[in-house]
């Protein structure tokens, strides 16, 4: 029985696992800020269909990240899709704690279209932060791209068949320097223009998201549609409805 600790499990969203391919899975699991003493970890995957493809085995643990390897073995030939499933048991303190997470089964991951130099290249004061060290420009990156897939991901859109990533880049760049700019006006200490184009910037996002629009591959078969599905839910103006335009 477990010892009813809210022990926080820091996963960024579905996890995606491309068939046919060793996929490290991995959560970083932590309390008030330190990473419990785990005695033993185990892994679990089940299909869409609730079949077991890998049963408690045994995993492994560094500093509170709990990992395992889901071998190309096990999803080749698999059905591609949303709806799996996956658990890390952890034994902490002689309790076993059980955290789930959804999965997908995919053809491909989607990574982010922008990178540092995207940052530099509009901020050039950014780059001295990033040279010092006294900044780390690529985690803006990543917690804007943690935030946009995890969006998309609530709002029922299936990102990773997007094919027009750089369609994503206005919104991604926008939220990435909206968190380096916080981040340079408190390294300053009083960097005042600093937090006032940030929040200059953040204005622009419900826009800049509303306009996303990406050409999809439905069937994960490589073949893309004509039409581009947008971000967000639209109008659709047939039979008198509202709802989500899915082509």
């Amino acid at each position: 029985m477990a010892d009813g600790t809210p022990y926080s499990a820091r996963w960024t969203g579905p996890v995606l696992i491309p068939r046919g391919q060793d996929t490290t899975v991995s959560v970083s699991v932590e309390h008030s800020g330190s990473a419990p003493t785990v005695s033993a970890v185990t892994f679990s995957l089940y299909d869409s269909g609730g079949t077991v493809l890998v049963d408690a085995a045994s995993a492994s643990e560094s500093g509170g990240t709990l990992s395992y390897t889901v071998t190309a073995a096990t999803t080749s030939g698999k059905t591609l899709g949303q709806g799996f499933l996956l658990k890390f048991t952890a034994t902490i303190g002689g309790d076993a704690h059980d955290f789930y997470n959804d999965a997908a089964l995919t053809l491909a991951r989607l990574y982010p279209p922008i990178g540092t130099t995207d940052l530099t290249n509009r901020y050039s004061r950014l780059a001295a932060l990033q040279t010092t060290g006294a900044s780390d420009l690529q985690k803006f990156i990543t917690d804007a791209w943690t935030e946009l897939s995890s969006r998309l991901y609530s709002e029922a859109l299936p990102f990773w068949r997007m094919r027009s990533p750089s369609a994503l880049r206005p919104w991604l760049t926008a939220q990435a320097l909206v968190y380096a700019l916080d981040d340079l006006a408190l390294t300053l200490g009083d960097g005042g223009p600093y937090r006032e184009e940030a929040r200059r910037i953040e204005q622009t996002l419900p826009r800049l998201y509303g306009q996303i629009r990406s050409r999809m591959d439905d069937g994960e078969d490589n073949t893309i549609g004509e039409q581009q599905q947008p971000a967000s839910p639209v109008l659709v103006l047939s039979s008198g409805r509202l709802g989500r335009f899915t082509r």
